[in-house]
């Protein structure tokens, strides 16, 4: 079972110590901010002018990009912006946007992001919003429109794309994957709870900026899944095939993968999903980063779920397939006060899917 590491909790306080400089790298092009066109855009929302204290806010905790900023600069620089992000949201454990999320519904009522993103906060700003931040994506990745509903089989979507809900991003062959020296900055759309969108920026900016620095930690977020019933991209690509790794056992720690060649009826086969009705996503208050759908394949990662001992070793996993998140995202997710899934209690070798949350309790 996988233990939280003490000293993380440590770890926010030492770097607000100090600073240190050092030498860092320039980075590639990306789209643009009017303030400064030599740096990326920043995280937005797309209805800023329906929710403009949400857009006010995620402006004001926008992380610094500035020349030669070391890796111990950076850090503090995310982690003064979360502690900022959190005063300006006004909650303390994360878990309270679960609750207050919660105490719009009436008592009873079955929780449906279809329902609860039209809702407004007592200052009339709309619960859901649409989340834009950049990524690093592999050079010939192929943007996928999602859709989103409340229905009991992601198949109804991906046939019926009832409504447009945000992106994901395709890559064909797990070579390209693992090239980051020819990674394109680019931008994800997802939806997400307007009072949780300055931390999600922030988690997803971070992971971004950490790339622009230093190429070698340039991470493909090719799916990034937070307000939603049930997903799926469109069933109308046609039978299409992609690559992903095959172990030799489905509970072992070998790394001993070969290269699949998986294939599918749709697109919709890989990125699809629903889920449960307690979950955080119906909220809009958790992430799946990264979370695919790849069958015919044995512990094929980067599966939802895996029950293999080789899942403890992250950044082993991230440097065979670099889908895989390795374990400075999921320190930074905890520094935010995210639920991770190295917090939660695990029976055998149950090992969670790149899942991030505010928690239940």
């Amino acid at each position: 079972m996988p233990l939280k590491n003490p000293a993380w909790s440590l770890l926010p306080a030492l770097l607000l110590c100090g600073w240190l400089a050092g030498a860092a790298p320039a980075a590639g092009e990306v789209s643009r901010r009017p303030d400064s066109p030599t740096l990326p855009a920043h995280p937005r929302i797309l209805e800023a002018v329906q929710a403009p204290r949400t857009a006010r806010i995620l402006r004001q905790v926008a992380l610094t990009y500035a020349p030669q900023m070391s890796e111990r600069d950076r850090e503090i620089d995310f982690l003064q912006k979360v502690t900022l992000a959190k005063r300006l949201i006004g909650v303390g454990r994360l878990v309270g946007l679960r609750h207050e999320t919660l105490n719009l519904l009436a008592p009873g009522q079955e929780v449906s992001w279809e329902d609860l993103r039209r809702r407004r906060w007592s200052g009339g700003e709309p619960v859901g919003v649409t989340l834009e931040v950049p990524v690093w994506v592999p050079a010939r990745a192929q943007r996928l429109k999602t859709y989103s509903g409340f229905e009991p089989k992601w198949q109804t979507v991906a046939l019926a794309t009832p409504r447009p809900s945000g992106c994901v991003w395709f890559v064909r062959t797990l070579a390209e994957i693992n090239d980051k020296t020819r990674y394109r900055p680019e931008t994800i759309q997802v939806e997400v709870n307007s009072k949780f969108a300055p931390l999600a920026a922030l988690l997803l900016e971070y992971i971004f900026r950490e790339g622009w620095y230093d190429p070698s930690k340039r991470l493909p977020l090719l799916a990034v899944r937070a307000g939603e019933d049930t997903y799926a991209v469109s069933a109308a690509s046609g039978p299409v095939s992609a690559e992903c790794l095959s172990f030799p056992d489905s509970d072992g720690a070998s790394m001993a993968a070969s290269v699949a060649q998986c294939s599918y009826a749709s697109l919709a086969e890989i990125y699809h999903g629903r889920h449960a009705p307690a979950s955080n996503h119906r909220l809009g208050l958790a992430m799946d980063i990264n979370d695919f759908n790849y069958a015919g394949v044995v512990d094929g990662i980067p599966n939802p779920v895996s029950r293999s001992l080789r899942q403890y070793n992250r950044d082993a996993m991230h440097k065979i397939d670099a889908r895989n998140l390795p374990m400075w995202v999921y320190r930074a997710a905890s520094w935010v006060g995210l639920r991770i899934p190295q917090s939660w209690a695990y029976y055998g070798y149950n090992v969670d899917w790149p899942h991030v949350d505010v928690g239940t309790k």
